[in-house]
């Protein structure tokens, strides 16, 4: 982490973008990126109690993680509520909101948001959505989801962390890692854990693989057994899988990392 980079032109005074997921588009293919949403929202399942209260930001129309959340009929959490900046079909489940076209970075959209729950939520999750506004909206979504916590709440967010200059066509600012541990610290929040997510495979067993705890390297796991493990994977396991597979080893070379974040209690 606090690579240099040389970052493309600044968009940063561009307005929100608003793409989203579709299940009908992009589920339809195993591709590294959207395969890593699946993994995302199945790790935020594992944080959330059975009366935890969830804020799910930028939950898209298709609403993946109230449906991993509420799947059986033993549910994984005590509610749910989805904002998004886009139009969403009504939620007809009963532990659940649904805030279409809200601006949850604006006072007026998270006043509207907090109103439905002014005690507080007990886990705060966006993925994949910082990148999508400019660098100041940003700033008021940290701080916005410090203060939608209740003390001790946790915060998971997941967003590119590349070079900083090959930009999606579609994101408006990408963070360096470093560059993001520091808005988020910033915002008051203590970092628990960082993984990458999906990675460039010709990383893999060049390097010792970590994980990164309380913003500590440990865990350190042999380049030599890694690359034996990854070449018995890749028997069975295409390039786009062991991406994924292989990504929370190499937090630092990943294209994509998640950060499990906690508000003071």
């Amino acid at each position: 982490m606090g690579l240099k980079v040389k970052r493309e032109k600044k968009r940063d005074t561009d307005a929100f973008d608003t793409t989203q997921l579709h299940e009908s588009q992009h589920g339809q293919i195993l591709h590294r990126d959207y395969s890593a949403h699946f993994f995302r929202w199945s790790f935020a399942k594992r944080l959330v109690g059975k009366n935890d209260h969830v804020l799910d930001i930028g939950c898209g129309q298709d609403q993946p993680l109230q449906k991993i959340l509420f799947r059986n009929a033993a549910p994984y959490a005590a509610s749910w509520t989805g904002v998004d900046l886009n139009k969403l079909k009504p939620t007809k489940h009963q532990h659940s909101t649904i805030f279409p076209e809200i601006d949850f970075t604006s006072p007026a959209g998270f006043k509207a948001v907090m109103a439905s729950r002014p005690e507080g939520f007990d886990v705060v999750v966006h993925f994949e959505i910082i990148e999508h506004m400019p660098v100041d909206a940003g700033k008021r979504l940290l701080a916005n989801c410090y203060k939608a916590l209740k003390p001790g709440g946790i915060m998971i967010t997941s967003t590119p962390v590349y070079d900083g200059k090959r930009h999606a066509a579609n994101h408006i600012h990408e963070y360096t890692a470093a560059e993001l541990q520091t808005a988020i610290e910033k915002a008051k929040f203590k970092v628990e854990r960082r993984f990458g997510t999906f990675m460039d495979i010709k990383h893999i067993g060049k390097m010792d693989g970590t994980q990164i705890i309380d913003g500590i390297e440990v865990g350190q796991v042999p380049a030599g057994s890694i690359k034996q493990v990854r070449d018995a994977l890749a028997c069975y396991f295409d390039n786009d899988a062991i991406s994924n597979i292989f990504g929370p080893l190499y937090p630092d070379h990943a294209r994509n990392n998640l950060w499990v974040c906690r508000k003071d209690r």
